[in-house]
Order: structure tokens, then sequence, then C-alpha cells
């Protein structure tokens, strides 16, 4: 049934995502949304949000106390902690909860391809298979796959660019098309696929802001910034992937971004999922982005976007 998911809770609303899906919430007077919250932690969260606080070890009566009265669960967890991710399902059954949006939201992890490129994304399937086996018991799933985070990716040189600096890291060529979507666009794609339950549910949802490359975004900073040189350097994706690699082989987890970076900006065929999959952009009624000249230089400028 349509629009009866209105008590949300979210695990792990702290962190680069979490902010911008509670603040989509807490701002939309249809939800009452929560936030579980470990008792160690330093996040912070305004002051009219019902925070449940929970010992590290998550025991099962403090989440089943927290999920009481919830249609919806938003869940946020690093997806290595799949053994933690899978009681807290558990116990949300118990509890009568409707839905579990998982923690997908990047790239496409159906395809094979992008789990051998990143290895650390089979969690994520593990976690999405173990919803899927749960179908039965009348709890419902949702996938979000929205590709990079656009505003915290620039902000954060993950797109390979040094705001401060001027510099620029090109992959390859830098004409590789990826998917991104700003954090306020997921945010609210989150909400909606709550009030479309009917048409959300046990599926991916495939998302997007901007469809571009990096020598899209380029000349849009160089506009942003106008007299200002940007030096670039060029790096290949295979070298870059063999890195990573190697420095998880050492147990040195700097790895992991080289790993994404090179799956986003390389020539993994399935790499861009507007090749083969129907975006749910009209369907969740995502509001259209702005020109990418206007947000870059939003972006540039430090603003909101």
């Amino acid at each position: 049934m349509a629009h009866d998911l209105k008590n949300i809770i979210i695990i792990g609303a702290g962190g680069n995502l979490g902010p911008s899906i509670l603040e989509s919430l807490d701002t939309d007077p249809y939800f009452n949304v929560s936030v579980l919250s470990r008792k160690g932690s330093s996040s912070k969260f305004p002051s009219h949000v019902k925070v449940f606080p929970i010992d590290e070890s998550y025991p099962e009566n403090e989440l089943h106390d927290a999920f009481k009265g919830q249609d919806g669960i938003v869940l946020l967890l690093p997806p290595n902690e799949v053994e933690k991710q899978k009681r807290i399902i558990d116990v949300a059954i118990k509890a009568g909860v409707k839905r579990v949006i998982p923690g997908e939201f990047g790239s496409d992890t159906t395809k094979k391809e992008i789990i051998e490129a990143v290895p650390i994304f089979s969690d994520k399937v593990e976690i999405t298979k173990y919803l899927q086996s749960k179908e039965d018991t009348g709890l419902s799933w949702s996938g979000i796959i929205n590709g990079g985070f656009f505003d915290w990716g620039l902000k954060a040189d993950f797109l390979g660019f040094d705001l401060k600096a001027r510099t620029v890291t090109i992959f390859d060529e830098g004409n590789v098309k990826s998917n991104f979507t700003l954090l306020s666009t997921i945010g609210k794609a989150v909400g909606e696929t709550f009030k479309h339950s009917a048409k959300t549910a046990n599926k991916y949802l495939f998302i997007n802001s901007y469809h571009v490359s990096q020598l899209e975004i380029l000349e849009s900073l160089k506009k942003a910034t106008p007299g200002q040189e940007w030096k670039a350097e060029h790096v290949g994706t295979e070298a870059l992937q063999k890195e990573g690699f190697e420095k998880l082989a050492k147990y040195d987890f700097s790895g992991i971004r080289d790993l994404l970076q090179a799956a986003i900006f390389g020539k993994i065929p399935v790499q861009d999922y507007t090749k083969y999959e129907e975006l749910a952009n009209d369907t969740l009624g995502l509001p259209k982005p702005e020109p990418l000249d206007e947000v870059v230089a939003k972006i540039v400028r430090g603003e909101k976007v």
C-alpha cells in the first residue's frame, strides 16, 4: 500500500550522506524521523529530533525498543559490518518494520564487473541479498543507486579536482561520462522512496543529477574561476587500479579510494548505468538539477547546493 511509511529511523545519520537524508526527512512534514546513534558517537543532531542511544554492540533489546512503531529504516552503517546489519534486519522484522533502505548509494553492485573492480562492494551485495531472502516476512527493501556524490566529491578532491590548489588529476583521457548525484537529491530520493512504497518495493532505483565527464566538469570550473590557471596531470586507471590492489594487500586502505576512482572514471562497460537502466528520477519526482556551470560555481563559492 502506498503512502504508509511515515515513521522513519536512520542508523548512521552522521558521515557524508546521513545529514542530507536526515535534513530531507526532517523538513518534510509527512515524516516523523528519529535517529539511532551509538552512545560513544560524537555526531550532533537537531535538538528536536529524537535520538535513540545504543550500546556499541547493538544489543537486541535496545534495537527492539528503537524500532517499535517504526515503518522504515535507513541503514547507513559501514558495509563491512555485515553481521551487525543482518542482526538489525532480524530485529526489524520482529518489531514490524515494513521497509529497509540499505547502504547502497553508489555504483551498480548488481554487476559482477563492478564487484571485481571494487571487491569491498561484495558486502553491500550480501546485505541486500539477505534482505531479499526476508521478503516473505513482510519486510521490503529498496536499493538506491546514485553513482558518485557530486558536491561532496568535488569539494573533497574525490573527483580529481583540488579546488584550493586549482589542480586536477585527469584519469585516462578524462572523457568517460559517469553518473553523479547531489547529496540533497539523494536525501529527496530516500523520502520519495518511502512515500511511493508500492512502486519502490523490492527493487533497485537508479538516479542521477549529472551524467558528465571530468573534462566537462573542468570546463565548468574554469568558467567559475576566470583568469585562474588549472594545472593538470594524467593518471591511467589501469595503473591506478593495480596500485589500489597492491595497497590493500599491504593493509593500506587508501587503496579503496584508488579502486573507486578507477571504477568511476575507467572503461568498465557497466559503470555507466544510464546505458542499460531506466532512471527513476521521474518516478520519484526528483527536482531537475541546475545546469552544471551553475552548480559548480556555487560549490566553488562555498554555497549550499
